[in-house]
């Protein structure tokens, strides 16, 4: 396999807990810090532990905005674990198996792409340093055992990328949904947030709860979403700029405290991470399938302003 087109696409795959996301979040940064574009994705597959779950990173010499169905490279952790994805295979997939553990996978891949051998170190080192010198000591094996591998497949030919570094990534950020939401919200003023967990909007209410400190929020999380909406209500009738997330399940129970917003005509701004499907939905995956509920939630009429991101600038 060799992509001319300057791209290529990796998917992992692997049971919860097996560190796929460990895999996405080094290797994602790593890639940057080289001066590729890169753009990643989850897919919850397990509910607890037990299923399938896969990350896909676009790695690109262009700037890339989404993940394609195309596998370039398929890297799963453990076995049986490629049936859900046998759609996407093709003839020009290569499968790379045998690893022994996910920070080997990092090194491969890293050497297959063209990344520095020491930029990857350095990265591992980082990642595990608050887990011990031994655990420190265990990854950046794993990882040069890897890169070795990875270093063995492009010399016999079985795989090879050809992308060309852009030297302006490097300044770049590597951010999620969650974060740049966060990040909006804080550069519109946000004060206060006050949630009930809730995937997929967790994210958010987690990324502004590690930095409440250093921002100078306050953070609450509410006993349930009838508590946390109404916190944001008597927050902003107190003078601060409050947020509160949730999701489709969680929005429902809050129509009686946004009925109170509209009627008191004090602000709100919720953040409704979306399920596809009934009821509770699926707490995994995400959509923009309750735009009508979100227009028309509440009761009797009052003003709503409506933002629906498409993209992470947008959010």
């Amino acid at each position: 396999m060799e992509r001319m087109n300057g791209e290529l696409s990796i998917v992992l795959s692997g049971e919860a807990g097996q560190g796929v996301q460990t895999v996405e979040n080094v290797l994602t940064r790593v890639l940057k810090l080289s001066g590729y574009h890169v753009f990643a994705t989850k897919e919850y597959m397990s509910r607890v532990r037990g299923g399938c779950n896969t990350t896909s990173i676009r790695v690109s010499s262009s700037p890339v905005a989404a993940c394609v169905d195309r596998i370039d490279i398929l890297v799963p952790l453990s076995k049986e674990r490629t049936k859900h994805l046998a759609r996407r295979i093709s003839p020009g997939t290569v499968v790379l198996e045998g690893f022994a553990t996910n920070t080997e996978a990092i090194g491969a891949l890293s050497a297959i792409i063209g990344v520095d051998k020491e930029l990857v170190r350095a990265e591992l080192k980082k990642r595990f340093s608050s887990k011990g010198e031994q655990v420190v000591v265990s990854n950046l094996a794993a990882g040069d055992a890897g890169y070795e591998k990875g270093v063995e497949l492009v010399s016999s030919g079985r795989v090879r990328a050809k992308l060309v570094p852009d030297p302006r990534v490097k300044d770049a950020i590597v951010i999620s949904g969650a974060e740049a939401i966060g990040l909006g919200a804080l550069a519109g003023g946000l004060n206060f947030i006050s949630a009930y967990p809730m995937t997929p909007s967790t994210g958010i209410f987690t990324f502004l709860s590690q930095n409440a400190a250093e921002t100078g929020i306050i953070s609450e999380q509410a006993e349930d979403e009838i508590s946390a909406i109404n916190m944001a209500i008597g927050a902003w009738y107190a003078g601060a700029r409050a947020m509160v997330t949730t999701s489709g399940g969680g929005y429902d129970l809050m129509q009686e405290g946004l009925s109170l917003a509209g009627m008191l005509e004090t602000p709100v701004v919720i953040s409704l991470g979306m399920r596809p499907g009934p009821a509770t939905g699926l707490p995994t995956r995400t959509e923009q399938g309750d735009l009508d509920l979100a227009l028309y939630s509440g009761h009797g009429e009052f003003p709503r302003a409506i933002f629906a991101p498409g993209s992470i600038e947008q959010a």
